[in-house]
């Protein structure tokens, strides 16, 4: 027995070998910190030399949210120690009242230290915030611009935040608990409460209004009122954008008129999106005055239980569309809101997957035209807005159609690729499968699970209770008893049950479950004896085919035949034209000519819901018998005239009532009597639900012209907008609503139509057949493509030093250029030599040294230390730099001496100019090497590489092209099953602070730590650190992980490389950067080119400036401080049948998480982080496309036509509403916006670049030419006379910019259709252009004009 004391079969830890796991985590977190140390200490030899901003390293290291806390604000603190305090509370307190009450008690101990309250409560503030978002944001830093006491009208003091733009970062809780703390800061402090003037009010109402960028929740007038009124702390903020308030611009409190967007997002996005949160926290604490957030609380439930009053609640999965905005041209869309053809859902969680990520077959992929490959974002219509896509091979491929009319699946990429030219329709996506946690983390119901081989594993090893029941099932699926695992799977718990055994036992059994096909007969005998249902093609799509079709395919079915071993239709698919395929759908289908389809003309009934035949298009082009074929995903293929069906035909006969009687289907049920009953009735239920529709239109009417008229009368009374609206709604309401003539038919009616709409014919079908059926397609994930995949060094622009050189160096920044000037005249800070007492702009005196003869030495400098001096002037200002002359070729020349090389680069390049603080540039020797290695660097000095985020739990040694020796010797001494490792082939669980490297950054890395290397040597005159010299030699290296939009780095450990595009690593390492894997890129570099070359001096001055950049290191990872997303993630080894029965009932997750194992109920054990399971393996984490399509393709018309060619072969697109979104999103706006920009352009001097609003009289340029040359020429001084430029002039808009589009859009509306409004919208654009620029009056005739 593995592990000791009282549980159950629900308990997380079951089957976890834990004394081994935690020997395991103990000795590979030793490693780190030994490795760590070792690196610190080497770095900070190197800082001793004086040679960089500062003396010490200055990426501090943190191994909680505590020290995290106390390093990220060292410089608001002032030396006070906190991490104490926040470790204590930590034990005693959830995060986010550890924030409230750590807030609070250090806003307190300033103001008694005797600073003033200002201060005090904005570093009690940020000390909160920085513990709310894992002290990892830049949010604590920046989000913040300051605290402010404003007096209100009485003279009282009140608390103003202001926020600025980074605040968005920090999310939606983080934002409005900020609000929170600072009002449990002000009350603690005797501060009086906010006491808000209409006008401050008005002006908030205002900038929602005038708002034009993104926000998750945009609250309407009143409830902007509600919480600004009563708000008892001012949200204030910084302007960020440049539209101005016109009505509320001057107001008292405010400093601009420009809106600001950080109180938008904190009133939209914090204070009501998150509302409950709130809620919860301030009734836990008793804080007075935050009664009016329960109004925003309660919204949602008050509307959750509108629409309920006649008792009927819809079984149906809701449509959620959202997805399907904004479709962007070149990105194609993969399948609509829950439309068949689209991907089918399968619950559970690949190794390669969670946290937002989700996976599916290489041939789903493949089958995509190579838009999907691993790392590309998928926009995705549930659980979650996106997620990231990884392979799995145990999911289903796609289905699709070849011109020769055969129907097949495909479940590798390579016979898909081998049959690529043939095949003319994607008929269905295959599978996607996304676990548990995917729904509890974005909290959303789960939908009825497909009855998989992973459903039919768990209920068999229910069944299986008895080693008799063993045996019977291995004689029917036809294999020797050996061949299975051992042990009975379903034996009955009792006293003397070894729990971890059993559940060994389980999960073999389930893994081997999986992989098995049986043949009809063993399927069905299977399913007697054991009420299992049918799986595979046993088990056809049964809810994709419509009632209305049955009664036909009944008939054909009575003349089909059965020859060898496959089901006949003779003349099925006469008349079939493959050709059909490539046509467009009508845009609306027209009545269906039974003499011209292909196969029988044996007529369908008539649509029972709609208008029209239900999938008429498919009745038209694929005729009555090989359109049920599809539809029920059967394979088939064609021989002459005749359909053969190969496969899942005997499940097709028994659902269906049929039986064989020698080769022909015998009728054993008299189903067409049944179909026919069942038809009888949802017409009777169609016409009831007709009925009450037409009458609640026609008292909608009535209820309109009320409406109007009250509003009518309100507005001459002179009323505002928000009154005259409650008045029309009040005076609607008064028209009572008397409801349905018979509310139980009516009620009836409803609960059949949504019946047909959730199970189709699987009721009739389950009444029939007397085996157990479940469906095998309940519910599609409609898709679209988001963000490619990205595995790039980050090196736009690109720049090797972090020297200002203006425009010397031309348009590319050539500092070899510059030199050939001599003397540069840039902005830089001013410092002053120790030694010499010279001016010097950079960190050590870059004076020469003289000779006896007062010559000066090349190569031999003063190099004192500098120190900087700022003038009065610029005390205040952001930056403090002045301009200043420095030769520069002969700083080029001292450093290319002192590096002991031959020569310095010729494409080395610099910055135009330095934005930070102290503009002091970093030793031009650094760029030097970076150059010579071919390696851009970051702006904070550090050299990058982006990567999409990908998760992985386990990993193969092969996978990732590391023996199994070395990794052994890096602590994977087992596989992820306790056996010793010693084969390539063994699954291994990661690590959690273990990265796996993108291939094509493995000879990006090896440059880099060459670079180090040198650097250390020639620069800093010290051993070598890293000796790499090919990417093998990479693995074991420590590297730093970090995110865009954070201020924190994670320690890192590169252990291998993967094939696709994406950096692989744990989701707790992904969550410990504050990211989750739906489409995110993050950056990683190696340890010691942060620890020599990151300084906070060079950081950009501006908002913002410091994100993206390490100022503090996490070694240690903690899952309880991490993003509570990955608390989330699944982490067991297979699902048990009780869930995919709850599912039908589209339970919350929250109902079931005290049986599911996902991490959060591993928290406190090793368990969190070691011991994951998966339920999906795959063969390789990198298997697919090498690279998306849409990075491949090279222009935007071939993207595009790419994206509508996929869509028109889909189906599960409707390849004409996405031509339409494309056109109405890109190709409508780029015409309208080049004719704007063509009436309103500017004119342009060809030789010295200057604009002109208008054509100067002279017809050429007129400004004074620049005079080249030495003295003050050479900076662009101009004579105060003297002859003019005489350019050329040139528009900057041309014709060709205007009509770029139109004969593109023209084409794909001619080739795959737009609605009617789009159509007319493109034709007056066009219209438009041809009156611009061509005379309508004068038109060139030609003789064709005439004929």
């Amino acid at each position: 027995m593995i592990q000791k004391g009282a549980r159950d079969v629900h308990d997380p830890l079951l089957g976890i070998d834990i004394k081994r796991l935690e020997n395991e985590i103990d000795s590979y977190e030793e490693w780190l910190d030994e490795r760590t140390e070792e690196a610190y200490k080497i770095a900070g030899l190197a800082r001793k030399k004086g040679l960089d901003h500062s003396l010490e390293v200055e990426i501090p290291r943190a191994s909680d949210l505590a020290s995290r806390t106390e390093k990220l604000l060292v410089e608001h603190l002032e030396g006070e120690e906190v991490a104490d305090d926040i470790r204590k509370h930590l034990t005693e307190y959830d995060r986010e009242t550890t924030s409230i009450k750590m807030a609070t008690l250090v806003a307190k101990r300033f103001r008694d230290s005797g600073h003033d309250l200002q201060k005090s409560i904005d570093v009690g503030l940020r000390v909160g915030l920085a513990i709310l978002t894992e002290a990892v944001l830049v949010a604590p830093l920046e989000g913040i611009s300051e605290v402010r006491l404003l007096p209100n009208l009485d003279g009282t003091q009140f608390l103003s935040i202001h926020f600025a733009g980074p605040i968005r970062a920090a999310g939606g809780t983080a934002q409005a608990l900020a609000v929170l703390i600072g009002d449990m800061i002000r009350r603690e402090l005797n501060v009086d409460a906010y006491k808000p003037t209409d006008g401050e009010v008005e002006r908030v109402k205002e900038e929602f209004g005038l708002y034009r960028g993104n926000l998750q929740y945009r609250p309407p007038p009143e409830e902007v009122d509600t919480i600004v009124r009563a708000c008892p702390v001012m949200v204030n903020g910084e302007s960020t954008e440049d539209i101005e308030c016109a009505g509320y611009g001057r107001v008292r409190n405010i400093d601009e008129a420009r809106i600001r967007g950080g109180v938008l997002l904190v009133i939209g996005e914090g204070l009501c999106l998150k509302a409950p949160k709130i809620q919860r926290h301030t009734e836990r604490l008793n804080v007075p005055g935050w009664d009016f957030i329960s109004a925003f609380a309660n919204k949602g439930k008050d509307k959750s239980s509108e629409g309920k009053s006649n008792g009927f609640t819809s079984r149906k999965v809701p449509v959620i569309s959202k997805f399907m905005k904004d479709i962007i041209a070149g990105r194609p869309v993969f399948g609509a809101p829950l439309e068949p053809g689209g991907f089918r859902l399968r619950y559970g969680r690949a190794r390669p997957s969670g946290l937002a990520a989700g996976s599916c077959n290489a041939a789903s992929m493949s089958a995509m035209d190579d838009f999907i490959a691993v790392g590309t974002q998928m926009k995705i219509e549930r659980p979650g807005k996106a997620c990231a896509i990884t392979p799995c091979d145990i999911a289903e491929g796609p289905w699709a159609i070849l011109r020769s009319g055969e129907f097949k699946q495909y479940n590798d990429s390579e016979s898909f690729k081998k049959d690529r030219p043939q095949i003319s329709s994607i008929w269905d996506n295959g599978e996607l499968v996304l676990g548990y946690g995917e729904f509890m983390e974005n909290n959303k119901n789960l939908v009825p699970a497909a009855y998989s081989h992973d459903w039919w594993a768990a209920d068999l090893i229910d069944a299986l209770d008895s080693e008799q029941a063993v045996d019977e099932f291995c004689r029917m699926i036809g294999t020797e008893r050996k061949n299975m695992p051992e042990g009975t799977p379903g034996l009955p718990i009792n006293q003397g049950t070894d729990l971890d055994e059993r559940f060994h036992i389980r999960r073999r059994w389930r893994d081997s479950l999986i992989s098995l096909n049986p043949k009809w007969e063993a399927a069905k005998e299977i399913a007697i004896r054991f009420s299992t249902s049918l799986i595979g093609s046993n088990n056809p799509w049964w809810l994709d085919l419509p009632i209305e079709w049955v009664p036909a395919l009944l008939k054909a079915i009575d003349s089909a035949t059965v020859r060898k071993g496959d089901l006949r239709f003779i003349g099925g698919v006469k008349g079939w034209n493959p050709d059909e395929m490539d046509k467009l759908r009508p845009e609306k289908e027209g009545a269906i000519n039974y003499d011209e389809i292909p196969g029988p003309s044996i007529p369908v009934e008539d649509g029972i819901f709609s208008d029209s035949v239900m999938h008429g298009w498919v009745l038209r082009i694929h005729g009555l018998v090989k359109g049920s074929a599809l539809m029920l995903g059967l394979a088939h293929r064609h021989d002459g005239d005749d359909l053969v069906i190969t496969e899942g035909w005997e499940a097709m006969l028994d659902g269906l009532g049929y039986s064989l009687n020698g080769n022909a289907p015998m009728k054993i049920e008299d189903s067409a009597s049944i179909f026919d009953d069942r038809i009888k009735e949802l017409r009777s239920a169609a016409v009831a639900l007709s009925e009450e529709r037409l009458r609640k239109a026609e008292l909608e009417r009535e209820r309109s012209t009320v409406r109007i008229a009250a509003e009518t009368n309100a507005r001459q009374r002179g009323l505002g907008i928000a009154e005259t609206d409650k008045i029309g709604r009040d005076a609607a309401n008064q028209l009572p609503d008397p409801g349905p003539k018979d509310p139980e038919k009516y009620l009836r009616a409803q609960v059949l139509e949504d019946d047909h709409i959730v199970d189709g014919i699987l009721t009739q079908i389950r009444t029939i057949s007397r085996l157990r059926w479940e469906h095998s397609a309940p519910v599609r994930i409609g898709c679209r493509m988001g963000r490619p995949e990205k595995s790039a060094p980050r090196e736009k622009p690109t720049v090797h030093s972090l020297f200002p050189i203006e425009l010397y160096g031309g348009n590319q920044r050539l500092i070899a250029n510059a030199a050939d000037q001599k003397d540069l005249r840039v902005q830089m800070g001013v410092r002053f030599c120790k030694v010499c007492e010279k001016k010097s702009p950079m960190l050590n005196c870059h004076h020469r040294k003289l000779d006896d003869f007062g010559e000066e030495k090349p190569g031999e400098i003063c190099g004192g230390r500098t120190e900087l001096r700022v003038s009065k002037e610029k005390q205040n200002s952001r930056r403090k730099g002045e301009l200043q002359t420095i030769r520069i070729d002969n700083l080029l020349e001292d450093a290319r001496i002192s590096l002991g090389l031959d020569r310095v680069p010729k494409r080395m390049k610099g910055l135009k100019k330095l934005m930070s603080k102290n503009q002091t540039p970093e030793p031009i020797e650094k760029g030097i090497l970076r150059a010579k290695h071919g390696l851009p660097v970051f702006r904070d000095g550090t050299i990058r590489f982006d990567m999409s985020d990908v998760p992985v739990t386990h990993f193969t040694p092969e996978e990732v092209g590391v023996e199994w020796g070395q990794l052994k010797h890096l602590g994977y001494t087992h596989d992820c099953f306790g056996e010793e490792l010693h084969r390539d082939d063994q699954m291994l669980e990661i690590f959690p602070q273990d990265f796996i490297l993108a291939r094509n950054g493995a000879d990006y890395f090896v440059r880099a730590a060459q670079y180090i290397d040198e650097l250390l040597t020639r620069f800093y005159g010290m051993e070598p650190y890293y000796h790499v010299e090919k990417p093998e030699d990479l693995v074991g290296h420590l590297i730093c992980a970090l995110a865009p939009h954070t201020s924190g780095g994670v320690l890192s450990r590169l252990i291998g490389f993967t094939d696709s595009s994406g950096g692989y690593a744990h989701p707790l390492f992904h969550a410990a950067k504050r990211r989750n894997c739906d489409g995110d890129e993050d950056a990683i570099m190696l340890l010691m080119d942060g620890l020599l070359n990151f300084s906070r001096d060079i950081l950009p001055s501006n908002r913002g400036g410091k994100m993206d950049a390490p100022l503090v290191l996490t070694t240690r990872l903690n899952p309880t401080e991490v993003d509570k997303e990955a608390l989330n993630v699944d982490s067991a080894w297979h699902y048990e049948r009780w869930f995919y029965e709850a599912t039908l009932d589209q339970p919350h997750p929250k109902t079931l998480s005290d049986k599911m194992d996902f991490i959060e109920r591993r928290l406190g054990t090793i368990g969190a982080v070691r011991g994951l399971g998966y339920t999906h393996s795959t063969k390789s984490m990198s298997e697919g496309p090498p690279l998306s399509a849409y990075k491949t393709l090279e222009t935007m018309i071939d993207k595009m036509n790419g994206q509508l060619s996929l869509g028109h072969r889909l189906r599960g697109v409707n390849v004409r509403t996405v031509a339409s979104s494309v056109v109405r999103s890109h190709f409508l706006p780029d015409l309208r916006g080049n004719l704007v920009a063509f009436t309103r352009q500017k004119v342009r001097c060809l030789k010295c670049g200057h604009s002109y609003r208008r054509m100067p009289l002279a017809g050429k340029c007129i400004q004074p030419p620049k005079l080249t040359g030495r003295g003050m020429s050479a900076f662009g001084v101009r004579k105060s006379e003297g002859d003019m430029c005489n350019g050329n002039l040139a528009l900057t808009v041309t014709e060709g910019a205007v009509r770029k589009y139109i004969k593109v859009t023209k084409h794909v509306m001619e080739t795959y259709g737009v609605d009617q409004y789009t159509r007319q919208n493109v034709e007056w654009l066009a219209d438009s252009v041809e009156s611009l620029f061509n005379n309508d009056n004068a038109k060139q005739l030609s003789l064709s004009d005439f004929l």
